[in-house]
């Protein structure tokens, strides 16, 4: 079990975020191509770092915590983590932009 919490973190992201698109009506899954440009802008970065990082041992990860399939030797939840993390931002920082556009239109 200790190797799907890696998973159950991400999965506890997009459950507590993706509602916000229909709470907040927001409109980021109408444009696809501007959202995958924010993703690999906020997450690409990031994971050629972290395929470096592995590549020369600066850091691992643990076979026990973490699932067996891996691509480019890191783990795929590790990959998802550079797409679910930038798209819950995405929804997070939109829906403030929501509540603070209603406030000021409200005074």
């Amino acid at each position: 079990m200790e190797q799907w919490s890696y998973v159950g973190m991400l999965a506890f992201c997009l459950v507590g975020t993706l509602p916000l698109i229909v709470v907040f009506r927001l409109r980021v899954l109408q444009q696809p191509l501007r959202l995958v440009l924010a993703i690999l802008a906020g997450g690409l970065p990031f994971l050629v770092w972290d395929l470096w990082a592995t590549d020369t041992g600066h850091w691992w990860f643990d076979a026990a915590q973490t699932l067996r399939w891996r691509v480019g030797g890191l783990p795929l939840e590790e990959i998802s983590f550079f797409v679910v993390i930038p798209f819950v931002s995405i929804l997070t920082y939109e829906s403030v932009r929501v509540v603070r556009a209603r406030r000021q239109g409200a005074r």
